[in-house]
């Protein structure tokens, strides 16, 4: 017990060195600066919506009234039952030459519904640039400006601007801030854009790309069983040897990710097992990872002071271990605390959801274990009333 809850000590130890190593200059972007462009070239934005009537009715006017002239909107309307087109024909006729509505039918095979959504609006696209958003994303009216100076400034053919994610139920602020700071530890901006570094990472709800960089590369085809698709286009474009470069903002593009305790379950689990390439071994592997320094520590922490401190202890040696046992545990749990702290502070949930950052830990373990589960087991993942399955078995490594 103690050399587990040692190795756990030192993870977290490692984490907190990385992140204040990693997060140093980090610059955010704001919707208070200029973004002043030498040239307006024309963007298509890509919006793949299924079933997202109640969403659109506030964010596709935020998509419409974008501070740049040079802009059209394609909204492809992915086998909606719930009149998601109905309301996106209101907006038409003020739009006629901005605004395009595309439907899609039915889905081929080997083909994941935003994939192929954003495939149909990138063949139907003029722009020279493409930004493939989300249907939930709100974005400021400088927001399109930013990419477009960000990709200027940087000489970028991919440029992601990371939606902030307002946290407003209680498991939102439980779980969500804990997968954020999962995700800049193994993906942290600083080396995503170090052309130097092989690490990529995009986010979905802002992806602006340069039109024919991405058709060369095989466009959204090369993305199109591929459940994680903003990961994956991110690391074909950089390993490709083109330039990419992720921004954080806390107000140019917003988004409400998951309502609810069921909707968080459901989204993070359609991506868990695929993160890990459909490998068990590799799952298994972080799982264990993630319950060491969450569960453990946590048990740990409470039956070890429950010994103390009912004198039921036994001898001095096992009061020592036990007394080791709670310092190291204790210790674990502070430090998992104190990481969590400026997360929490970014997004502007209370200091006191850090002291239930243990919980959100494991219940991601949970979520995860439960995507390996049902997918080996033939019921694959759903997503927007879809069901999707295991791809080939080539991904187990």
């Amino acid at each position: 017990m103690i050399i587990l809850l040692s190795c756990g000590l030192a993870g977290w130890l490692f984490l907190l060195l990385w992140h204040a190593l990693q997060t140093r200059g980090v610059e955010t972007l704001s919707g208070t600066k200029d973004f002043p462009l030498r040239s307006q070239p024309l963007v298509s934005i890509l919006i793949p919506a299924r079933n997202e009537a109640e969403m659109l009715a506030a964010t596709l006017p935020r998509f419409l009234s974008q501070d740049y002239d040079n802009f059209e909107v394609i909204l492809v309307d992915d086998a909606s039952t719930d009149g998601t087109a109905d309301v996106v024909k209101k907006f038409l006729p003020s739009y006629p030459e901005r605004l395009r509505l595309l439907r899609v039918e039915s889905l081929p095979p080997d083909w994941i519904g935003k994939t192929h959504a954003l495939d149909v609006g990138f063949r139907a696209a003029r722009g020279e640039w493409v930004l493939a958003a989300d249907a939930d994303i709100l974005l400021d009216p400088k927001a399109l400006r930013a990419g477009l100076w960000v990709a200027e400034q940087q000489r970028a053919e991919l440029v992601s601007i990371f939606a902030f994610m307002e946290c407003v139920s209680f498991w939102e602020k439980v779980i969500l801030p804990g997968f954020g700071l999962l995700l800049a530890t193994f993906f942290p901006v600083r080396k995503i854009n170090d052309p130097n570094s092989t690490v990529a990472l995009a986010s979905g709800g802002y992806i602006l790309m340069r039109r024919r960089m991405w058709a060369k590369l095989g466009g959204y085809q090369t993305v199109r069983s591929e459940m994680i698709d903003d990961l994956n286009t991110a690391r074909i474009v950089k390993h490709s040897g083109h330039r990419i470069f992720a921004s954080l903002t806390q107000d140019l593009v917003r988004t409400r990710m998951y309502k609810n305790f069921g909707e968080i379950w459901e989204g993070l689990r359609k991506n868990a097992f695929a993160s890990h390439h459909f490998s068990v071994r590799r799952m298994l592997f972080w799982v264990s990872g993630g319950l060491l320094a969450n569960l453990l520590p946590l048990a740990s922490l409470f039956y070890s002071a429950a010994l103390l401190l009912g004198g039921t202890a036994g001898s001095e040696e096992q009061a020592w271990q036990l007394q080791a046992v709670l310092a190291l545990a204790a210790a674990q749990y502070f430090l998992s605390v104190l990481l969590h702290l400026p997360v929490l502070a970014y997004y502007g949930i209370g200091f006191g959801y850090a002291l239930l950052a243990p919980l959100g830990g494991i219940l991601y373990a949970a979520i995860s274990l439960d995507s390996m589960v049902s997918t080996l087991r033939g019921q694959g993942v759903s997503w927007k009333l879809r069901q999707y399955g295991k791809p080939p078995l080539e991904s187990e490594d």
